[in-house]
């Protein structure tokens, strides 16, 4: 019986490695084909068929169509784009799937994580994921402006995910994460929490969610939630798009949202508080991150 070298062991190895990180391709079922519709078919069944193809994928993966071609994960969010400018979970499915200095063209423009979260939220104001994941590419001083309303940082985003959706775990956590040990925030609908009971708000949500923390723990990264589904009736929830910008120079947070004890510094001031907390190194290395359960 001839036995294994450790040169062929390793070379086994490799080979399992090399074959584990190769994008997987997916053969698309008919009904999540564009290529086999009716050429009469609107653009929008059209795009929600690259969407449902592209939810086929997993990170960085392809599906393969019966024509014989072959798409990428990003490829089919943009072309569900191209044929629906206001498919809103195909926005922030795109940036999901984007790296984090990746950028993509798409009808001549192009846009970053950052721009399709926005672009999301102006064609679905109700998109609580959209709300998390643009506040956790935000830093402690960023600020962006929604259209003609008030400017926004990132723990006024979070309230605002709450606001449309009061049910959004991961809004809770993340900004029980965001907020100063001993401050209390006030929620849309009236409640004063603190960043302890509003994050076991979020794990009463979700009880996936992270464990209770040691007193002495680190606060952690702020969780970013995961694709969603395509709405049973995606026109039914598309509200008047509203133009979001982001500003030419940050401006004064709003001083109203946030409720703190005299001696603390300000919520979302240069200084003390969260953002002295998040740009320690070894702190930064020990954050964790997580994923929100899929909207169908």
């Amino acid at each position: 019986v001839a036995q294994a070298t450790k040169s062929d062991t390793k070379a086994f190895t490799l080979s399992l490695v090399a074959m584990s990180s190769t994008p997987q391709e997916v053969i698309a079922p008919p009904q999540k084909d564009p290529t086999i519709m009716n050429p009469a078919a609107s653009a929008d069944h059209k795009a929600e068929r690259f969407y449902g193809a592209a939810r086929l994928c997993s990170a960085g993966g392809m599906v393969k169509f019966q024509d014989g071609s072959v798409w990428h994960e990003k490829q089919l969010y943009a072309k569900a784009i191209e044929l629906n400018p206001s498919f809103a979970a195909a926005y922030h499915n795109l940036a999901l799937a984007l790296g984090e200095q990746q950028s993509i063209s798409i009808n001549g423009s192009d846009w970053d994580r950052k721009g399709l979260y926005m672009k999301a939220i102006e064609h679905d104001p109700s998109f609580a994921p959209a709300y998390v994941n643009l506040s956790g590419l935000m830093g402690p001083e960023d600020i962006v402006t929604l259209g003609a309303g008030p400017s926004l940082d990132r723990c006024a985003l979070l309230l605002q995910a709450i606001q449309v959706d009061p049910r959004c775990a991961m809004a809770y956590m993340n900004l029980g994460i965001l907020l100063p040990p001993h401050s209390v925030v006030k929620l849309p609908h009236g409640a004063m929490l603190s960043p302890t009971a509003l994050m076991a708000t979020a794990r009463q949500l979700d009880p996936s969610l992270a464990p209770n923390p040691a007193p002495s723990a680190v606060p952690a990264t702020p969780r970013k939630a995961m694709q969603i589904g395509i709405p049973t009736t995606p026109t039914s929830v598309i509200m008047t798009p509203q133009k979001l910008v982001m500003p030419s120079s940050p401006v004064a947070p709003r001083q109203v949202i946030v409720r703190q004890a005299p001696s603390l510094p300000s919520l979302l001031g240069s200084s003390g508080g969260v953002a002295a907390a998040l740009k320690t190194p070894a702190q930064s290395a020990s954050l964790a991150s997580g994923l929100l359960s899929p909207r169908q």
